[in-house]
């Protein structure tokens, strides 16, 4: 078995985490490990769905990890958090967390401080700025204030100094920051020579609200922002920034659970520069505006190709929802899942989760452990697709591991309720090959899938309960169909039989219980009961395709059968096989009372608009002659016929 690396992580479809799992995923194959992924679409529980999101750190199989690298900032619920590290501790297996330290933990953090130094060290030393104004976060925040007082540590190496009055607080986004400079430019100050932003959103609002001004950038004054986010591509001016260097904190992360591995791990740390983009924004590179029509091109392909994507989407919840059965429901997640032309795909369903779908069980192994087999609901491997089966782990997964290195796993569930884990390849190429969108479109993707199925197992449920509620409707409590259930079948039965070649009799046997007042009150009416769903037991034992068995009343019972074979004989074969049932069950009851039935028997050809009735009521004349003779006839016959 191929030895892994763990990643957990939440949001992957954001650029960051996104541009980490390719890093780490490289290192890895180098050192020819494979990497197992985990992934929640939540970053803390704040929502019942959020808590099923984050449920799928509870499938990471640590028995086979070297390594586990957690992206600690990512996942902001303090409780997740510490349940992942505590199974990686209680199995011995060296984690390693990113861009938070957690005690206990080798950590690689990324050097903010050295990053926000240099763009001001940068603005001051190569563009000569003496007047800076630093557009903050949140007031209090620990990141925001770290980088104001970088920017005065940096401007005081230069004689310089920050005024309060020249720091403003935008919030990390674009409203807040809006504001501030609305405020700031109708206040008749001048303009600063730059204006040091804490993030870029925020430095991309502060250019825009400059050009509502009639101000430009970098001419009338320099703008910067700081971590170098996916939508700065395509601003323009380009943006004057600094961006985590994902590329070495992922090496360095991999390299350090190979070190622990071989014993030759010493520090407890690593500190990630970031990689400083001199652009547009501070002068140092001239604006091209055919960049600008580039990232407006790249941004329509986006566009049009998420439009497709959300198409097959809404197809897959209208297609899952109208699906009948678990094959069905399987063949229309492969049917809209095309787009996204996985090396590797599959999903696996808890095996406690029965619900989804009434033929659940024909796909349980009778030799199934329960505690650990799973229903795996789609497979596709390299082109090939597995319709739906049972087994502890999926048929191709450790081949797509060995093949492509790495398996990423995102969570099935219904709101709160965990029901089983998907699994997908997504390879750093394929991520690059269009706008780092491949993981975005997962999430997306998994989202609507958990929708979709959430659907097929309520329309399961609804279709169980009306099935239920149906029954109750046509059938009483002994499993028997009442008059309304008998009736609808019967004529059913008749129309079918009229539509055959051959000939039918219908055979009724009127069946009457004897001695039920006596039962009940020598011996309670709960051996009432009893009698009575002996005689329902045995009429059910000789329930063929072409019987219908019915109670009429508290002791009035009804078969009705359709037969080519001789009317009479049939009947007589059915009673015998009746009367034969209830002296089984007399033998074996112990009870101090036998159970025994009076008996009549009608028959008459099938024909268009025969009178059912008018043979229910001979065949109970017949029985209460039979009854009133009990005392000479233990189990008389009398027969009526009527060609």
């Amino acid at each position: 078995m191929k030895r892994c690396i763990g990643l957990c992580v939440a949001c992957i479809n954001e650029y960051g985490p996104s541009d980490f799992y390719c890093a780490v995923y490289r290192r890895a194959r180098e050192y020819g490990y494979g990497l197992l992924v985990y992934n929640s679409g939540a970053e803390k529980v704040s929502s019942k769905y959020h808590e099923g999101e984050l449920a799928i750190y509870d499938h990471i199989d640590y028995d086979r990890l070297d390594g586990l690298i957690v992206m600690s900032e990512t996942i902001k619920d303090e409780r997740v958090l510490k349940r992942i590290i505590s199974g990686a501790r209680e199995r011995g297996v060296f984690t390693v967390c990113l861009d938070r330290p957690v005690e206990g933990c080798y950590n690689v953090l990324f050097n903010y401080t050295a990053g926000f130094e240099a763009i001001v060290r940068h603005v001051i030393v190569k563009h000569g700025c003496k007047d800076i104004c630093v557009m903050a976060g949140i007031k209090g925040n620990s990141f925001s204030e770290e980088r104001v007082e970088s920017c005065r540590r940096v401007m005081a190496e230069y004689g310089l100094t920050l005024p309060d009055e020249n720091i403003m607080y935008g919030e990390f986004w674009s409203r807040p920051t809006a504001a501030e400079m609305d405020k700031f430019l109708t206040a008749g100050r001048e303009l600063p020579d730059a204006i040091v932003c804490c993030n870029d959103s925020m430095a991309m609002t502060v250019c825009s609200k400059l050009g509502e001004y009639g101000y430009t950038v970098p001419d009338d004054v320099i703008v910067t922002g700081f971590d170098g986010i996916f939508d700065e591509k395509f601003h323009i001016p380009r943006l004057t920034t600094a961006k985590q260097d994902a590329d070495l904190a992922g090496e360095k992360a991999v390299d350090a659970v190979i070190a622990h591995k071989n014993g030759r791990i010493q520090d407890n740390f690593a500190l990630i520069d970031h990689k400083i983009q001199l652009t547009h924004s501070c002068g140092c590179k001239p604006i091209d505006y055919r960049e600008a029509s580039g990232g407006i091109s790249v941004l329509f392909d986006i566009m049009t190709y998420d439009n497709g994507v959300d198409s097959d989407m809404h197809d897959l919840n209208d297609a899952v929802a109208s699906s009948s059965d678990l094959s069905e429901v399987s063949e229309n997640i492969f049917r809209y899942s095309d787009s996204y032309t996985w090396f590797y795909y599959c999903l696996c369903i808890s095996e406690h989760f029965m619900s989804i779908s009434s033929d659940y069980s024909r796909y349980l192994s009778s030799s199934a452990d329960p505690g650990n087999t799973r229903l795996v609901l789609c497979e596709e491997f390299d082109g090939e697709r597995i319709p739906p089966y049972c087994a502890k782990k999926p048929l191709h997964i450790e081949e797509a591991l060995e093949k492509y290195g790495v398996l990423l796993y995102f969570p099935l569930h219904f709101q709160e309720m965990s029901v089983g884990y998907g699994v997908s390849v997504i390879l750093p190429e394929q991520q690059l090959a269009r706008d780092n969108g491949a993981l975005k479109r997962l999430t997306k993707y998994t989202r609507n899938l958990n929708h979709s199925l959430e659907i097929a197992n309520t329309q399961s449920v609804m279709r169980k309960v009306i099935a239920e509620l149906q029954a109750l409707y046509v059938r009483d409590h002994t499993g028997l169909f009442n008059r309304r259930g008998f009736y609808n079948e019967i004529n059913r039965c008749i129309g079918l039989a009229l539509d055959d070649t051959r000939v039918y009799y219908l055979v009724i046997v009127s069946v009457d219980m004897d001695g039920l007042k006596t039962i009940n009150d020598t011996y309670g009416h709960s051996e009432g009961d009893v009698a009575i769903k002996a005689i329902a037991d045995a009429m059910c034992s000789l329930w063929g395709d072409n019987e219908i068995c019915a109670r009429f009343g508290g002791d009035e019972f009804i078969i009705a059968s359709l037969t080519t074979r001789a009317p009479k004989k049939h009947a007589q074969i059915l009673m015998d096989e009746l009367t034969g049932s209830l002296d089984r069950f007399n033998e074996s009851s112990g009870k101090p009372y036998d159970v025994r039935v009076s008996l009549g028997m009608a028959y008459k050809k099938i024909v268009h608009n025969m009178q059912v009735d008018d043979l229910i009521k001979a065949a109970d004349n017949l029985m209460y002659k039979e009854k009133a003779t009990h005392e000479d006839s233990r189990y008389g016959m009398a027969v009526h016929s009527k060609v």
